[in-house]
């Protein structure tokens, strides 16, 4: 009887041990979990503070996800290393947010997003290649400008 007691106890013992020590497991998995939240939002946080600290240096600069209108460039008689170094050269621009280029022999397109008008974009083409001139402007519209370059 009294060896019943014994084991009694000491189960009794054994198991209250058993679930102090799960407890204190349970306790630290918690702490790490919050852990892993609490970085989890410090990150969040962060990029959403870098993606308004890179919208407004977008804005003082003038670049990618600037707003401005499209305009279609068409360029007659240039050839492909002359297009993508007036490309190249008119997307450095503070005004342009972006430019895409389409080269074909008989006649290339640039499409701009630009911050001004058509012959504000003239005058950043003219910036961008010695190949562009007034002698080169074959019009002036309201959405695009098209040139005939001279061969």
């Amino acid at each position: 009887m009294i060896m019943k007691k014994v084991v009694f106890i000491l189960t009794v013992f054994l198991g209250c041990t058993f679930a102090a020590n799960a407890q204190g497991l349970l306790d630290k998995i918690d702490k790490a979990l919050n852990k892993v939240e609490n970085t989890s939002n410090k990150v969040n946080n962060a990029s959403d503070k870098a993606d308004r600290i890179g919208g407004s240096i977008g804005k003082l600069v003038g670049k990618k996800g600037a707003k401005g209108a499209s305009y279609t460039v068409l360029i007659e008689g240039v050839k492909l290393a002359d297009l993508k170094t007036i490309s190249t050269k008119l997307e450095s621009q503070k005004k342009v947010g972006e430019v895409k280029m389409k080269y074909n022999a008989s006649g290339s397109t640039l499409t701009v997003l630009f911050n001004g008008d058509s012959e504000e974009l003239l005058e950043a083409l003219k910036d961008s290649s010695p190949l562009i001139t007034d002698d080169t402007v074959q019009a002036i519209e309201d959405d695009g400008i098209a040139l005939k370059i001279g061969k």
